[in-house]
């Protein structure tokens, strides 16, 4: 939901370090991994992975990685919940020297990034699906792609990754009582989270409206964080809905400073797990885009809030 024009998707790309773990993956095709690892698994036994005080990650690659396909192994069970379809996977990202162990880029200390488990993400990348749902949080996984399976002037990749957590793609805390009855009433599906917002009535408000309707107890939103929500959006003028990430089956990432400041002001300094029914008007929302749709209207969103996390 940009303010710029030239902007105009709500949502950026994600993080560079879940570029390099989403399309990686995509590499290694649809081969069903093992429980233990996918290719060839004993090629992996050299890598290990140990964490710091601080939390960052220490690899050590005892050994020459001679796997000529591209190949994953778990360097260490789980112990935590185990995830399933529907959940949001956190995952900690480390990008290895094969041949040294040095890490060169981690996001272990800055926060995981979040991964949704849908039949979306399992048809079209079965090797990452599988290797969240088939093990529990706190594993440790390596990821080993050759220079032969990545085209000329490439060279040997990998990665190694923790599952840090596990979490509903809805909002779970504790309901508030919302006081002001000039705002529209949003009801919950009992199974799935997803909100319906009532048409509003009377005229809609001036100024930006920000209710939060559960409190969760999680991590703080973070003025440019790179948040992942469940949104649905409404026009005051006739209730019609313009957008909703649950219309589109998944989850919706941007990083906050992206995006129109009615979102923006309405997120920052909530909590994970937390719904939050934002009122946006237009000199907060599209006021300012010449020629677009919005541009007069004045919009109300209902947002869970499933994870934050510092900019990449």
């Amino acid at each position: 939901m940009s303010r710029n024009p030239s902007r105009s998707r709500r949502f950026r790309a994600a993080a560079p370090l879940s570029l390099s773990l989403v399309g990686a993956l995509l590499l290694a095709g649809c081969a069903a991994p093992e429980p233990r690892g996918a290719g060839d698994i004993e090629a992996l036994e050299p890598v290990s992975l140990s964490l710091n005080d601080d939390g960052a990650p220490e690899v050590t690659v005892d050994g020459a990685i001679e796997a000529t396909e591209i190949s994953s192994r778990v360097l260490q069970d789980g112990d935590g919940a185990e995830l399933n379809e529907g959940d949001i996977a956190l995952v900690q990202t480390a990008i290895v020297d094969p041949e040294s162990g040095e890490v060169t880029a981690e996001n272990f200390t800055q926060g995981a990034e979040a991964v949704f488990l849908n039949e979306k993400l399992k048809e079209g990348n079965d090797v990452l699906f599988n290797m969240l749902d088939q093990n529990k949080v706190g594993a440790q996984i390596s990821f080993f792609m050759p220079a032969s399976q990545l085209g000329e002037g490439a060279t040997d990749q990998l990665m190694v990754f923790q599952i840090a957590d596990a979490r509903p793609a809805r909002a779970e805390g504790e309901p508030v009582e919302v006081t002001d009855d000039s705002l529209p009433s949003v009801s919950l599906d009992e199974d799935s989270g997803e909100p319906t917002i009532e048409a509003p009535e009377g005229d809609a408000p001036e100024d930006l409206v920000v209710q939060p309707l559960i409190q969760g107890d999680g991590e703080e939103v973070g003025e440019t964080d790179f948040v992942t929500v469940q949104y649905k959006g409404v026009k005051w003028s006739d209730g019609e809905e313009f957008d909703s990430s649950w219309s589109k089956g998944e989850p919706a990432g941007f990083q906050l400073d992206q995006v129109v400041a009615g979102w923006s002001e309405g997120l920052q300094g909530q909590k994970v797990g937390s719904q939050v029914l934002i009122v946006v008007p237009p000199s907060k929302g599209y006021g300012e885009s010449e020629g677009h749709e919005l541009q007069d209207e004045t919009l109300v969103f209902v947002v869970d809030i499933l994870h934050t996390m510092p900019p990449a």
